[in-house]
């Protein structure tokens, strides 16, 4: 079952401030650039869908914004690689579960 524009929201706003803390703890420049691109095509896509009606939450959730449609590729390496991306296993364990539900919602 595909999600509605509702799920999509609340699944990317959720994802968004795990990105941040990852950002901000990670010690390479090539995994801030990454964390970054991230946050900043998600955050994009959030506003898109902030823009929709309350009424039409309902439909069927189909990607708005152009850069997302590349995501998911970056979304699974950085699924793969968390313990080499983001140092403190606490954030490791609260982002995996959040990059998951988005990288779903991205391939389904």
């Amino acid at each position: 079952m595909s999600a509605t524009i509702l799920v999509a929201s609340r699944t990317i706003d959720e994802l968004i401030p795990y990105l941040d803390d990852a950002y901000w703890e990670s010690s390479q420049i090539k995994h801030k650039d990454l964390l970054h691109n991230l946050m900043r095509v998600l955050t994009e896509e959030a506003h898109e869908l902030h823009k929709v009606s309350v009424q039409d939450g309902d439909y069927k959730y189909e990607p708005v914004s152009e850069g997302i449609r590349y995501l998911p590729a970056q979304l699974v390496w950085l699924n793969e690689n968390l313990s080499s991306v983001i140092p403190r296993t606490s954030t490791a364990l609260r982002i995996g579960p959040e990059l998951h539900k988005v990288i779903t919602l991205l391939t389904s």
